[in-house]
């Protein structure tokens, strides 16, 4: 009888839901008395087989995914410092292939002057040969910025957006810029394209990121100068950017912590092979110090004055870049964003147990009970 059952569900698994598997096997087990271990094991097995297949439909072989536009990086780095000699068609060139990035560049991410002036186009060769940043190309042209390692880097994310191509087949994917923001952004995203400032991703032992002023770039930042963290850190960027405005009020510590758990579990949907520490920007001692001490962490997170507190002054803490999280009884050897951390814990243990769930309707889901109802500290 029990075969039986397990051969149904074979037979008719294209044609029903996860829920609809699963309880017809469950049937199938009710119905069947199991008279030897044997039967036992074997119910056993089908169980947490039919458990897993609840996270399947989230693995997605790349190679299977075709977008509707083809997914394509533009070096910006190169280009600038190819331009044409006469200030007017150089300016066309930009205003050509690179349009709204172009404006922002001239206009935000440098301070450089008016995207549409010739005299814009004077600025941008000061900058290009200024001793500074001819320094800085070089570097790139050898580490975060050397071709081979870019398109490492661009294969990697590639394979991201096909699997979140394959989640939500109907939205656009964006461009992938590179260029040499002054380090003044490490990411620059918008919806339709992403600028990545390679200069942030020379790595910490770097001469160059050495020469930083340390006001502007604390030691625990500097560390995070590395090229291992740029494809997390773009595509990190972007869905911030894309789900800005999905299911996120932002007027309590739990929206945020909801907020960025949703982000994180999604990014390792879409990087497997990008492993946790790397998503998060820690180092992996750092991870294991997080997983090690995870229920007292919440134990710290979880009273209501904490959890549901308003002023983003006081809260802030737990989601806040530093050399540690400085919120509660948290020790100094803790990483920082911890809330961050354990807004992804939350939500991957409400996935795991509402695996009908989308991605639209994960994200749309703005009551914070059924999170913290699902959640179970491992540790």
């Amino acid at each position: 009888m029990l075969i039986f059952a397990v051969v149904k569900v074979k037979l008719n698994a294209e044609c029903m839901g996860t829920s609809e598997i699963r309880t017809t096997l469950l049937r199938g087990l009710l119905c069947t008395r199991l008279k030897s271990p044997f039967s036992l094991w074997f119910a056993m097995f089908f169980s947490f087989f039919l458990l897993s297949c609840a996270n399947d439909k989230w693995e997605v072989e790349p190679s299977s995914v075709e977008f509707d536009t083809p997914f394509s990086t533009l070096n910006f780095i190169e280009d600038i410092q190819e331009l044409p000699g006469i200030d007017s068609i150089a300016l066309n060139v930009l205003q050509q292939k690179y349009g709204a990035f172009w404006v922002d560049y001239s206009e935000d991410i440098l301070k450089i002057g008016a995207s549409n002036k010739v005299s814009t186009i004077k600025e941008l060769r000061r900058f290009v040969s200024h001793p500074d940043t001819k320094e800085t190309l070089d570097a790139i042209d050898t580490t975060s910025g050397d071709k081979a390692y870019l398109h490492s880097v661009e294969k990697t994310l590639e394979e991201g957006f096909k699997r979140f191509h394959a989640f939500m087949p109907k939205e656009t994917i964006p461009t992938i810029i590179w260029m040499p923001g002054g380090f003044n952004y490490a990411i620059y995203p918008r919806k339709e394209y992403v600028a990545v400032g390679v200069e942030w991703f020379l790595g910490p032992e770097h001469h160059i990121i050495g020469l930083l002023p340390p006001d502007r770039f604390p030691q625990y930042q500097q560390l995070r100068m590395h090229p291992d963290l740029m494809a997390g850190d773009t595509f990190r960027g972007w869905l911030l950017v894309y789900f800005s405005a999905s299911g996120y009020t932002g007027e309590r510590c739990i929206d945020d912590i909801l907020y960025w758990g949703k982000i994180l579990w999604l990014m390792k949907k879409c990087l497997p092979e990008l492993h946790d520490h790397l998503l998060m920007d820690w180092t992996p001692d750092k991870l294991q110090w997080a997983e090690a001490n995870e229920s007292a962490i919440w134990l710290e997170l979880q009273p209501s004055k904490v959890l549901f507190e308003t002023n983003r002054t006081i809260y802030k803490r737990w989601l806040s870049d530093g050399p540690f999280t400085k919120a509660g009884a948290i020790p100094q050897e803790s990483p920082d964003r911890l809330g961050i951390w354990m807004g992804w814990r939350i939500v991957e243990d409400y996935m795991n147990r509402n695996p009908e769930t989308t991605i639209e309707e994960l994200f749309n889901e703005q009551d914070h009970i059924p999170f913290l109802k699902s959640y179970r500290p491992k540790h």
